[in-house]
């Protein structure tokens, strides 16, 4: 993670200051998320959504949220499965893993405006 933020963050202070909070989350959380990527910021990537902050309230396991002051920030969890669910809801792999599930659009169907039914070509000889 330490490398990731000397490479994106221009200031040098800020880039320390952040480099810090990172070791600090890593002896304090045994569970540490970069969050600067994921989906759970709001327009201005200043703060948290509010789904975010909401779902965090109800999981009711103990985190921290710490927001780097160049933007992004890192999220650290007591507990593997509170980790895991968060992990897997924010961080877009859902959106991947729903997205592969969807099945492949037909090539062959193109409903005519004049047909009286859309069903697919196929069908209709049947």
């Amino acid at each position: 993670m330490k490398r990731v933020i000397v490479a994106t963050v221009r200031d040098e202070e800020l880039a320390l200051s952040a480099c810090y909070a990172v070791e600090a989350y890593a002896r304090r959380w045994p569970f540490v998320f970069m969050i600067t990527d994921w989906d759970v910021w709001n327009k201005g990537k200043s703060a948290l959504k509010l789904e975010v902050v909401y779902w965090l309230e109800q999981t009711e396991a103990s985190h921290d949220v710490h927001l780097f002051l160049s933007g992004g920030g890192i999220v650290g969890f007591e507990s593997r499965n509170a980790a895991s669910q968060f992990a897997l809801r924010w961080s877009r792999k859902m959106e991947m893993a729903s997205a592969e599930m969807l099945p492949a659009p037909r090539q062959d169907w193109n409903p005519h405006p004049i047909k009286s039914t859309f069903e697919p070509p196929h069908l209709d000889a049947a």
